[in-house]
């Protein structure tokens, strides 16, 4: 048996948040700090090779990650109590999967607005 490998990238957006937290908190700035650690437990999550759950194409937030980013699929996570992840996963060839962490929310009502809830 083969086995694949799983890749683990975050969507340019949350890249680019992820690393002007990390000058941030170099600079003394803990202001996002919160976010920067729910980051790295996305991350962390996706390389122990957990899974999410996946969310149905017929919910409003599928609609709304579909229309942002041209998603066929989309997945969450718990991070913490109320914060939660978003990836999708998508086939980088016969042996490599790539998952890609979409976006980070820090609390309920950031992802309840996106699926209009």
């Amino acid at each position: 048996m083969i086995n694949k490998e799983f890749i683990v990238q975050l969507s340019p957006e949350l890249f680019k948040s992820k690393v002007e937290i990390e000058r941030e908190l170099q600079e003394g700035n803990k202001t996002n700090e919160k976010l920067y650690s729910l980051i790295l437990k996305a991350i962390q999550f996706l390389k122990e090779k957990r899974n999410g759950a996946i969310i149905p194409k017929r919910l409003p937030i599928y609609g709304y990650y579909e229309k942002k980013y041209g998603i066929t699929n989309l997945f969450i996570i718990d991070l913490s109590r109320g914060s939660r992840g978003f990836y999708t996963v998508v086939s980088g060839g016969e042996l490599k999967v790539l998952q890609i962490i979409l976006e980070v929310e820090e609390t309920h009502k950031g992802y309840e607005r996106k699926g209009k809830y």
